[in-house]
């Protein structure tokens, strides 16, 4: 796989123009299991960094500035994402794999964090703006996940793919409570 800067900006561009076949592609790559790992954990570093970035930005506390803990949760996140999506997938009838989940969710996340870094730019220079790139964001988000999930589950309904999308949500919440429960830890701001 070549990455140079230009050929990963031109796989993010076909990743927003052409998800679903971009995503197909990045499967019959076939990188080994330990690459795909490797890149989840980059995904995962480069979000929290990101992240630290844009509350610094923003003049905010976030988790009370622990960048352990952001990494924690932004694992757990991704992580419950990619098994919620691959596993309610396959009770839907799907065939996508877990590596395949992962390595697609992972490139899925390293789009966001361009698409993060993009909207940390327009604070900068176009502040009014910033509700509405975030927006914008959230859409793209949901338009390739919607997307990426057809193409790991082998799915042709847009319709069926949205209600796994959601289950897949509602999983992930449910998990992060009761985690989040069973270690204590409340929603940031609270006591």
């Amino acid at each position: 796989m070549d990455l140079t800067l230009s050929s990963v900006l031109a796989l993010i561009r076909a990743t927003l123009t052409a998800p679903r076949d971009t995503a197909a592609r990045l499967v019959a790559m076939n990188p080994p299991d330990d690459a795909r790992w490797l890149g989840f954990v980059i995904v995962v570093v480069l979000s929290v960094l990101v992240g630290q970035a844009s509350i610094l930005l923003l003049g905010e506390d976030g988790f009370g500035g622990s960048m352990i803990f952001m990494a924690v949760f932004q694992t757990m996140i991704l992580l419950g994402l990619v098994v919620a999506v691959q596993g309610i997938g396959r009770l839907a009838g799907g065939k996508g794999t877990f590596p395949d989940a992962l390595l697609l969710l992972a490139w899925l996340q390293f789009v966001m964090i361009a698409v993060q870094v993009a909207q940390l730019l327009v604070l900068l220079i176009v502040p009014p703006l910033f509700g509405l790139v975030t927006l914008v964001a959230l859409a793209i988000f949901m338009w390739l996940l919607v997307n990426f999930t057809m193409a790991l589950h082998g799915f042709t309904s847009v319709l069926r793919v949205v209600v796994v999308t959601i289950f897949a949500f509602f999983a992930l919440a449910m998990i992060m409570a009761i985690v989040f429960a069973i270690l204590g830890v409340g929603a940031p701001g609270t006591e």
